[in-house]
């Protein structure tokens, strides 16, 4: 099968989830990959062929090309997925994720209503927890697969090895992290446990926040150490941590299901996430914590996690295993 993907951004260091994807369809299939829109800041070493333009801008390499399918990330790109399609006459899915969801008020539901539930579109493969909104705008349910984050889930489980002592957290440097909240938070928790190391892992995606941010830690004594590490790096990050701490900002509400927090309870650290929702259990699962306050944190790791926790985590993480996932997506295609 040849498969058009379009991927926003691609081959962002943050973006792992595509990459894990682009590098299993792979493996069976012929691929094209385009990115588009977003700018590339800091790029992942290891990445498959791309295109760097608009896909209508390359419309005769498409062509040429002869896709069997479109598959797209981002509920956004759907005007643009619809537009390809009828021009090739073939159809389309779309992984969403949590800002086109959460940050989306759905104010024009017929757009999408009509968008969706058309003929070109197979699927639009959503996180459990939000097949609920697009219920309630009235996208048909078999036009919806629930799905969870999809990652090469297997390289960050390490049974043997155990996790040290620190702390860390990571995500992309937006203001919806609450990254200042988190550098007061580690300055409380680097006075209680001077010992443990704090490392926030991300990469500039914003020039101007990022220097923000770095002079808040900065003026707070750097209780903070930001790094950014090559994806295929990080499993042995994570096994230095016992604890990952999730921050996010209580006003804007649009962190979603984070894929550092798959990645974390693979390897086998404690996952402590703000609770900016109760059905973010759902992804946590009662392997993990939900901290309203940080008196709740400074709790929390008083102890190490949990063994029986951690063992459970690791067990559930294998949900999040990219071949199965796409096992599910091809049967959408076929």
């Amino acid at each position: 099968m040849k498969i058009l993907l379009l991927y926003k951004g691609y081959p962002r260091i943050s973006h792992g989830y595509q990459m894990d994807e682009a590098n299993e369809l792979n493996k069976k299939h012929e691929i094209m990959i385009i990115s588009f829109e977003w700018e590339l800041f800091t790029k992942s070493e290891n990445h498959l062929p791309f295109i760097q333009n608009s896909p209508l801008n390359e419309m005769s390499t498409i062509i040429k090309f002869k896709p069997d399918i479109i598959h797209s990330h981002y509920l956004d790109t759907i005007d643009l997925c619809i537009q390809l399609s009828r021009r090739l006459e073939i159809p389309f899915t779309i992984k969403s994720h949590s800002f086109d969801i959460l940050g989306n008020n759905f104010n024009n539901s017929k757009k999408y209503i009509n968008q969706i539930n058309n003929k070109y579109c197979l699927r639009i493969i959503v996180f459990p927890e939000f097949i609920e909104p697009l219920l309630r705008i009235g996208i048909k349910e078999s036009k919806l697969l629930p799905m969870y984050p999809a990652i090469n889930i297997n390289k960050f489980i390490n049974l043997e090895a155990n996790n040290g002592p620190h702390i860390m957290s990571g995500g992309a440097f937006l203001p919806k992290k609450n990254i200042k909240g988190f550098i007061l938070l580690s300055k409380k928790i680097k006075q209680k446990y001077p010992e443990k190391q704090i490392t926030y892992y991300s990469v500039m995606e914003n020039k101007s926040y990022y220097d923000e941010i770095l002079e808040f830690n900065k003026s707070h004594d750097n209780p903070v150490i930001f790094l950014t590490v090559q994806p295929d790096k990080m499993s042995l990050e994570y096994k230095k941590h016992q604890w990952l701490i999730y921050s996010a900002c209580p006003k804007e509400k649009t962190v979603g299901n984070p894929l550092m927090i798959a990645e974390a309870q693979a390897s086998g650290v404690g996952v402590i996430m703000y609770n900016l929702r109760n059905s973010l259990n759902m992804y946590i699962t009662d392997n993990g914590y939900l901290y309203n306050t940080d008196e709740d944190v400074l709790e929390i790791i008083s102890n190490d996690f949990d063994s029986e926790k951690r063992n459970n985590a690791i067990e559930i993480s294998k949900r999040y295993d990219i071949q199965e996932k796409i096992k599910e997506i091809e049967n959408v295609w076929l």
